[in-house]
Order: structure tokens, then C-alpha cells, then sequence
């Protein structure tokens, strides 16, 4: 079972199975990158160290039950 392949004067179809691995690096760099800010705010800040630890559980909480909820 061969794959098709478009002649050599025509582009590429840009399907689904090149944007879904580009969308997963563009969301893992950015939270990596909102993580790296907010343990530069706590390290200049340490009294924002509880606020934001009870802010990061709560969003997560949210987010998990949302994707549970989403699932179903």
C-alpha cells in the first residue's frame, strides 16, 4: 500500500498531521515560558510565593476538571 504523492509542480496539502505537532511545541513552549516567569516573579518576590502556589492549584483544578468535563 503506496502513499500518494502530488506531481512534482504542485504543493504539499498542509493536513492535520503537520499542524497538530507544531500546535503541541507552541503550547509547551509557552508554558514553559509563563512557568520560567513565574518562578522569576517568586525567586524577585518570595512573599507572592503562597498566592501563587493557591493560584496555580486552583487555574490546574479548573483546567482538569474542564478537560474531564469536555471528555464526557
Amino acid at each position: 500500500m503506496s502513499v500518494p504523492t502530488p506531481p512534482p509542480g504542485q504543493p504539499h496539502p498542509c493536513g492535520s498531521r503537520t499542524v497538530w505537532p507544531l500546535l503541541i511545541l507552541a503550547l509547551a513552549l509557552v508554558i514553559l515560558l509563563v512557568f520560567v516567569g513565574l518562578a522569576y516573579l517568586t525567586w524577585r518576590h518570595p512573599s507572592l510565593g503562597t498566592p501563587l502556589g493557591t493560584a496555580f492549584v486552583g487555574v490546574s483544578l479548573v483546567v482538569t476538571l474542564a478537560v474531564a468535563v469536555a471528555r464526557r
